[in-house]
């Protein structure tokens, strides 16, 4: 039988395996950390929002920075009092800084009060027989563009933002301390990197519409914190139309 030396038998096993001779990619992580944001007189935190990671810091990613600086927000107002909403409907997305009716649970107590909630829950009582499922489902039986037109309005904006730039990843804060993690960045060999971090698409709070922009320099294996209200963070912070009923047409 035919013995082989260690050495022999390791170099063949890398042969046969080559998957088992390879270093694995060398990973980063982000935690961004919207607690503490400064919003006039009083503190904020950006719920339920989304962020993007792109790699290359601030001057690599120059061109998005400057059309950051120079896009014109709508407000949400806006877009809702163009769209026919009724003033209850408008309070209650503004009540939790909600920007559709998918952001929180509709109790039967809003039900009473905005019409088109009611609307929709007569319609869903006729699909569904049950005055809860119908209350659980009122949201499909919303008008689209009540349901979804400002998504759709978002998305548009955001490619001509983004134009050839392509983010690696995008993550949204969650509902109880504005945070949000980038994990499993690729990062090769390198030592540290620097990577760009923004929202993109104006914050609405307070009237006003809010995009940080951030660069952050990161070691593979350790995560790097990122909090908002810090040096590492600019906030482009522009006014917002106003728009309320009878006057959608403000600018």
């Amino acid at each position: 039988m035919l013995k082989l030396a260690p050495l022999t038998l390791l170099v063949l096993l890398a042969c046969l395996l080559p998957g088992w001779a390879q270093v694995p990619p060398t990973l980063g992580s982000i935690k961004v950390q919207g607690k503490g944001v400064k919003v006039g007189p009083k503190k904020e935190q950006p719920f339920r929002k989304r962020f993007y990671l792109l790699r290359g810091g601030l001057e690599a990613n120059k061109a998005l920075v400057d059309r950051l600086r120079a896009v014109e927000p709508a407000s949400r107002d806006c877009f809702y009092c163009r769209s026919k909403a009724s003033p209850e409907f408008i309070d209650w997305l503004k009540e939790k800084n909600c920007e559709t009716p998918y952001c929180r649970e509709i109790t039967a107590e809003d039900v009473k009060k905005v019409p088109e909630f009611q609307a929709a829950y007569r319609k869903g009582l006729t699909q569904f027989r049950r005055p809860e499922l119908a209350r659980k489902w009122i949201t499909t039986n919303l008008p689209a563009g009540l349901r979804e037109g400002i998504y759709r309005q978002k998305k548009t904006l955001l490619a001509g933002l983004l134009g050839d730039a392509t983010p690696l990843q995008s993550v949204m804060t969650d509902s109880n301390n504005a945070e949000a993690n980038f994990i499993d960045i690729p990062m090769g060999a390198k030592k540290t990197e620097k990577f760009f971090v923004s929202n993109l698409l104006p914050v609405e709070m307070d009237g006003k519409g809010y995009i940080w922009v951030c660069e952050i320099e990161i070691t593979p294996g350790k995560l790097a914190p990122l909090p908002l209200h810090t040096k590492k963070c600019e906030t482009i912070i522009r006014p917002l139309p106003v728009c309320a009923a009878g006057s959608c047409d403000n600018k």
